[in-house]
């Protein structure tokens, strides 16, 4: 089966973190990746507009909230967690595919968020703080997105909506397959002491808020913008998905210096006003597929910065998911509301604008890298010249 082709892979590459959290961060992209090709179709099933159709990913995305919410301050990732959040996604998506109202499948899509919060927060909180667990974890989203997206278009097209959610239902119980690599006992936490973040933490916490805000506002429409405005065919947009998610890969492996996150979202703003107010096709194409590959450099190096600035790293892998979450929460809200008052110009006006908020509010929190380290390292090495020197002479 197409979907299950990226677990397979993630489990046999032998990563610096257990296959099990990997694949279900994996099951975890793949019903997030669904969710801009559901809207359309979710809007047909049930006679709702686009935007109405956006309430479906605000409540999957508020249980996701309170599940990293609640993971980061009373859970421990032990296994018993780890199950219980993935059998909640079963049956959130079986429970989909016979809602007979648009209420109730809000109301389920709810279920299925609090499954994708804990699958990852358990994974990120793996991660956190370490360059080479982060890569892989980062990495797995567009590599599932790249295989994923077109398998999605293809179901639903073929299949219909409700065996879509069937199929996500079997991808989100994959992870169980892998229980048992999950520690039964958390080791390394034996004591439910909380720390609070330090005041630059916070500032990256809300830069992060923000920027998921903007760019979900645009991105969670971008394959109804693509197939009504920008007149591309299905096949043409979910191709233009995978190529986003394909981008991404090489920038969420990176391994070098990555520069400046705010420098990196500053152009996913860029990209994200040209999908909104371009109705070119080509524009469209190039700036989704550019997306993948910008922000997915950029989130890691937010996530460095934020462990660099913070005394307890571990602790805000659950911060950083929920305050995304939330953003992805108000984002489809936002561009609900222009989209209903059909202005696509100022959605991508309002959405770049918030997204360059905080951007600059990431190269404000990591202006001393530049402003105090590098003439500091150049006054070291000064320094060391001169003593070089007095030794030579």
């Amino acid at each position: 089966m197409a979907f299950q082709a990226p677990v397979r892979l993630l489990a046999a590459a032998r990563p610096t973190v257990p296959a099990a959290l990997l694949v279900a961060i994996a099951s975890s992209t793949a019903v997030f990746t669904a969710t801009p090709f559901l809207l359309p179709a979710v809007s047909d099933e049930y006679g709702v507009s686009v935007s109405a159709a956006g309430w479906m990913s605000t409540t999957q995305l508020a249980g996701f909230v309170i599940a990293s919410w609640i993971g980061g301050r009373f859970l421990r990732p032990v296994r018993r967690v780890f199950v219980t959040g993935m059998l909640i996604g079963v049956i959130a998506n079986l429970a989909s595919a016979v809602s007979p109202e648009f209420a109730i499948l809000a109301v389920t899509r709810f279920g299925s968020g609090v499954s994708l919060g804990l699958a990852a927060w358990i994974a990120w909180q793996a991660a956190f703080g370490d360059t080479a667990k982060t890569g892989d974890v980062a990495v797995v989203g567009p590599i599932v997105g790249t295989l994923v997206a077109p398998g999605i278009a293809t179901v639903i097209e073929t299949a219909g909506l409700r065996w879509l959610f069937v199929v996500l239902a079997v991808i989100t119980a994959l992870p169980l397959l892998w229980s048992r690599q999950v520690p039964s006992v958390d080791r390394l936490r034996p004591h439910r002491t909380r720390h609070a973040p330090t005041r630059a933490a916070r500032a990256i916490l809300l830069a992060l808020a923000v920027i998921t805000m903007g760019g979900s506002s645009v991105f969670v429409y971008g394959a109804a913008i693509g197939r009504v405005l920008d007149g591309l065919s299905p096949l043409t947009v979910s191709l233009l998905f995978s190529g986003n998610a394909l981008a991404a890969i090489p920038s969420a492996r990176w391994t070098g210096r990555r520069g400046p996150a705010g420098l990196w979202f500053l152009i996913t703003a860029a990209c994200a006003l040209a999908i909104a107010v371009s109705r070119s096709g080509v524009v469209f194409g190039i700036a989704i597929v550019l997306w993948g590959f910008v922000f997915f450099m950029g989130i890691p190096a937010a996530f460095g910065l934020l462990a660099a600035r913070s005394n307890f790293p571990e602790e805000r892998a659950g911060d950083a998911q929920a305050v995304m979450a939330l953003g992805r929460v108000f984002g489809p809200l936002l561009g609900g509301a222009l989209l209903a008052a059909g202005s696509t110009g100022t959605l991508g006006i309002v959405s770049s604008g918030i997204m360059s908020v905080g951007a600059g509010l990431l190269l404000y929190v990591d202006r001393d890298r530049f402003v105090v380290q590098r003439p500091l390292a150049y006054v070291r090495r000064a320094g060391r010249s001169a003593v070089a020197t007095q030794d030579t002479e």
